[in-house]
């Protein structure tokens, strides 16, 4: 098989592509499809052909060029997430593997998968990412050690699906302390609605999305629709389950009755969405966001304890601030 670096390549074709991790790609296992690189003009340079044992040599050319991110063609998408769901499902049962090595990958295919879904919310990506979401549960309902290195790998970037992956893995690592009785089963069918939960904002304009200031009525009024889009979305796509619906639709209510979209009070809210708008406000502070800079775990518990969740249940907050301990 034939490889090159991007400068040794002609152009390749005006194909459609899509962005894949270079983390997603395990050492020692054959390219599942044809590899390119970007670059700084926009073009798209053939680097491997499928089938390619890309092994170690070829991960550290790409590093020391500067390069984290490959593409493949839109036509082999399936190709990719074929290998990618085998390759995450493999890991996470393999008892010899490291802990940390699971959690890298894991967090790489949510993050891969969630930003293909973010830029292009189509039903077969949505799919997609339920199933990779799947050995995702697994492991945080399974590993201990795993579970900690995929909370301190939560990144502090404002991208939609780098926060959708952060509330995931926070509320499935919350709901396991707190429904430890439940089967594997019970905890995976939440996994679709802790991590698509901001699915509807793929449709909310990315100008109020990064707005610096505060919204405007009318742009507050538009960002306030993202949960029911979410909902509309998710059942289109044929992938609504009842825990999906409650936290897509419930995850932004308060206890005060001052939440959307219904103002609904508290007895009417669900624990499922009180865990997801607990990790929800969590990441947003810490995460650097076009309108304020991220603060430190400590700061960010003590802030929400003191001003912002003031709402919520003692006992939850109390399991979430255990998902932080050492």
């Amino acid at each position: 098989m034939t490889t090159a670096m991007a400068a040794d390549t002609a152009p390749a074709s005006q194909d459609k592509y899509l962005p894949i991790s270079l983390e997603c790609l395990q050492p020692e296992r054959q390219a599942p499809c044809d590899l390119f690189i970007r670059n700084r003009e926009g073009c798209f340079l053939f680097f491997a052909q499928k089938g390619l044992a890309f092994d170690a040599s070829h991960r550290q050319r790409l590093v020391a060029n500067g390069i984290s991110i490959l593409h493949i063609r839109d036509e082999d998408s399936q190709l990719y997430f074929d290998y990618l769901k085998d390759e995450i499902t493999a890991l996470v049962r393999n008892p010899s593997c490291r802990p940390e090595k699971k959690a890298a990958a894991v967090h790489s295919a949510c993050q891969d998968i969630l930003a293909r879904v973010t830029a292009d919310p189509r039903a077969a990506f949505i799919g997609q990412a339920c199933e990779i979401i799947t050995p995702t549960v697994d492991l945080i309902v399974s590993d201990d050690s795993a579970t900690k290195h995929l909370i301190q790998l939560t990144a502090y970037d404002h991208y939609t699906y780098t926060h959708s992956t952060n509330v995931g893995i926070f509320s499935i690592a919350l709901a396991r302390l707190l429904y430890r009785n439940h089967s594997m089963g019970e905890l995976r069918r939440l996994g679709a609605g802790f991590f698509l939960h901001d699915l509807g904002k793929c449709r909310t304009p990315i100008e109020i999305l990064n707005k610096p200031g505060k919204l405007d009525p009318e742009e507050w009024q538009v960002m306030q629709r993202h949960p029911q889009e979410g909902h509309t979305m998710l059942e289109e796509a044929g992938y609504m389950t009842k825990e999906a619906q409650i936290i897509l639709l419930q995850h932004h209510e308060r206890d005060d009755a001052k939440g959307y979209p219904f103002g609904l009070g508290r007895d009417d809210i669900h624990p499922l969405a009180r865990i997801c708008r607990l990790a929800d406000v969590y990441d947003a502070i810490t995460s650097d966001r076009p309108y304020s800079k991220r603060k430190s775990t400590f700061e960010a518990l003590k802030l929400m304890r003191e001003q912002i969740v003031t709402d919520i249940d003692e006992k939850l907050f109390t399991h979430f601030v255990r998902l932080f301990h050492a």
